[in-house]
């Protein structure tokens, strides 16, 4: 019934909502560069990921109809066709549409009962997915005033994402991106980006998500950091030691520093 716990074939949920301007869809773009090689762009936001095409290398289904079913069909299409990351741009849509269908109802409080699954379905194809999903989402937007050189000027900042409540919780890392680019990560299944907050998000955070997918290594500036981390792992072994078996060691396909971490998990396990 049990098994022993790993974080092996981990796939990233990754949220970003924002008010307009803050770069939800080019923050996206640019995460995805560095998780994956095929990247699959679902665009409910009339074709403004093309706007970036000369900047990162897509592919992209624009969807007119925001219907939860169209959101479903074209993940698994996406995922069918072997891409490595999914880009939902965004999944505020699939809400606006769920909210016309209550809307049209005769009943709009008996409507939800049938609104309802669809939600889930559609939640529990992007949790299910075998590729990495970010989803954008639209915050609604509000104004607050802000001293520059000494005077108060208006501010554009978003709040709460337009979404069914509580979506956050779908997700492994949910973060808030400012009018000025900055993402600040609100919650978070990697410890390492718990609180924190970048700008521009790119390949130093896609690293990190990298990280604690298992891919340690994607952290390492040098040869240094390998044996450091190794420390950490074999306590019992002399950094000494470790650095002769790391000189030993022949890459794996080309590639030392994974070798690296299977040699590691190797020597641990009589420990």
């Amino acid at each position: 019934m049990f098994k022993k716990a790993t974080k092996s074939q981990i796939r990233v949920r990754l949220s970003l909502s924002g008010a307009a301007g803050s770069g939800k869809t080019f923050s996206s773009l640019a995460l995805a560069s560095h998780l994956g090689k095929r990247i699959a762009v679902i665009d409910t936001e009339r074709g403004s990921a093309s706007r970036y095409a000369d900047l990162f290398n897509f592919d992209v289904c624009e969807l007119d109809q925001h219907h939860p079913s169209k959101y479903i069909e074209a993940i698994e299409t996406a995922e069918y066709e072997g891409y490595e990351v999914i880009i939902i741009d965004s999944l505020t849509h699939a809400w606006y549409a769920e909210l016309e269908l209550v809307d049209q109802a005769k009943n709009s409080f008996s409507a939800w009962k049938d609104v309802r699954p669809l939600e889930r379905k559609l939640i529990d194809t992007i949790v299910k997915s075998n590729a990495h999903i970010i989803a954008t989402m639209r915050s609604k937007t509000e104004w607050d005033t802000t001293p520059v050189n000494g005077k108060m000027q208006p501010k554009k900042i978003g709040t709460a994402p337009i979404q069914t409540s509580g979506i956050e919780y779908e997700f492994d890392i949910a973060g808030e991106l400012s009018a000025d680019h900055i993402l600040y990560i609100s919650k978070s299944r990697c410890p390492s980006l718990q609180d924190t907050s970048w700008h521009k998000p790119g390949k130093d955070f896609a690293y990190q998500l990298r990280a604690w997918m298992g891919e340690v290594w994607m952290l390492w500036k040098s040869e240094e950091d390998a044996i450091a981390w190794a420390v950490t792992q074999l306590p019992d072994i002399t950094p000494q030691q470790l650095q002769e078996e790391f000189n030993k060691l022949s890459p794996s396909n080309g590639k030392k520093a994974p070798a690296w971490v299977e040699r590691v998990m190797q020597l641990k396990e009589p420990f």
